[in-house]
């Protein structure tokens, strides 16, 4: 085989089709696109949320695209007055400026600051926990809810598991949701090591 016959196999024979890669102004395009469609969904998401809390969930309730154009402007302040009468929000400081720590109470409940426990943890790490961490292990210790919002892979597993470790400690039942059957499978093994005594209920049959 000759070099003609070994580069050759590169070169174009026929009419075949030849993709393009999208330009940049397409990409542009469809980054605009998604990002109004993205703000529509929040602006009819913000619509329904009113209404439910208005009680307006009858046969009355107008399409949400036109209820949209007509109380475009009044919606946000809307939502705003009405969180404010059902929910007070205090705020707690943290060690860490990347942590946010939040308290959401009705408005008639007096605010109570967390206390440290003096008791032997339910849990221990061998590793320096992150403020996010430690700020919501000490809302499970003093039996509060606690919602952790973070990024994929921050440790918000670790948080569960203390609250699991609390639970059994406490002579409690636990339970574990997920999502999908691949990870309850593997939730299921990584819990029957740590804790010994696990089941596992899914859907399938």
């Amino acid at each position: 085989m000759d070099d003609d016959d070994l580069f050759g196999a590169f070169e174009t024979v026929g009419s075949g089709s030849i993709s393009t890669l999208p330009t940049p102004h397409s990409l542009d395009k469809m980054s605009s696109l998604e990002a109004a469609r993205q703000e529509d969904a929040r602006r009819q998401a913000a619509l329904l949320l009113n209404s439910m809390l208005q009680g307006d969930c009858g046969d009355s309730i107008e399409p949400v695209s036109k209820r949209l154009r007509e109380d475009d402007d009044i919606i946000p302040e809307e939502i705003r007055q009405t969180f404010e009468k059902r929910v007070t929000v205090h705020t707690i400081h943290t060690d860490d400026e990347n942590c946010t720590h939040e308290v959401a109470l009705p408005p008639d409940m007096p605010f109570e600051p967390l206390v440290a426990r003096e008791t032997v943890p339910a849990k221990s790490y061998t590793f320096q926990l992150d403020a996010f961490q430690r700020e919501a292990i000490t809302c499970i210790e003093n039996s509060q809810s606690v919602l952790v919002s973070a990024h994929t892979s921050a440790g918000k597993t670790v948080v569960a598991l203390y609250a699991i470790a609390q639970s059994l400690r406490d002579k409690q039942r636990v339970i574990y949701t997920s999502p999908i059957k691949a990870l309850s499978n593997q939730k299921f093994r990584e819990l029957e090591e740590e804790f010994g005594d696990v089941g596992l209920m899914t859907g399938m049959l």
